[in-house]
């Protein structure tokens, strides 16, 4: 079970007025608390009164403060958050490098969210760079399903210049062997030589469904 975190004086104090104190009031105070604290403070508070706050509050100090918060702490709050401003946090966490508390947070998502948030980031290699991070590997190939061959193929090639061809196989490996053997005929040429064997060797059934060209000898 994920525990709260414990909370000073000053927190308990703060904690006790959100419920009487106007919103205005309060986004400078929590301002001042900066991001760590208020990560602290943010599971203790009930789930509306955190969102109409995080609403309140600039992109880029939530960012801050999601580096120092467990999601599944606030998962209420958190689903209820318009898709655009997981985005535009997204954005920021990229922005700052936090890839692995992107995926933290995407994982709480539906594929249907996930799918949004990666057309929204327009950028395969922050995309690729999340998703080394995701664990629920699934998520993302259910989000990837609708995608069209050309995007997934610059996902492949993104994923191949970070070095982890290895995650595009396991991804691409959960989609049906024609848009798997599809995406293969548009790889480029260096990426699909890295890409191909990793899928033939889960998959030898691809083969069959590649174009002549590309139909390899069983090793």
């Amino acid at each position: 079970m994920n525990e709260l975190p414990e909370l000073s004086i000053g927190q308990r104090l703060l904690l006790a007025t959100q419920g009487v104190t106007p919103l205005a009031l309060k986004v400078p105070v929590i301002l001042q608390l900066g991001p760590r604290r208020v990560a602290e403070l943010a599971p203790h508070l009930p789930a509306e009164r955190l969102r109409e706050l995080i609403l309140a509050l600039p992109i880029d100090f939530l960012a801050q403060a999601t580096v120092h918060l467990d999601p599944r702490l606030i998962l209420d709050a958190y689903l209820s958050l318009p898709d655009s401003l997981h985005l535009d946090v997204a954005r920021q966490l990229c922005e700052d490098r936090q890839f692995a508390t992107a995926a933290r947070y995407a994982e709480c998502l539906s594929a249907q969210q996930v799918k949004v948030l990666i057309f929204g980031l327009n950028s395969p290699g922050n995309v690729v760079r999340i998703a080394r991070h995701i664990v629920d590997l699934e998520l993302i190939v259910q989000s990837l399903r609708s995608f069209s061959t050309g995007y997934l193929c610059k996902l492949t090639e993104a994923a191949d210049e970070d070095d982890n061809v290895q995650l595009s196989a396991r991804v691409l490996g959960g989609l049906p062997l024609p848009r798997q053997a599809d995406i293969c005929a548009h790889l480029a040429p260096a990426t699909r030589e890295r890409l191909l064997p990793l899928l033939l060797k889960a998959n030898g059934e691809l083969r069959d469904l590649l174009p002549e060209h590309l139909q390899v000898a069983p090793a």
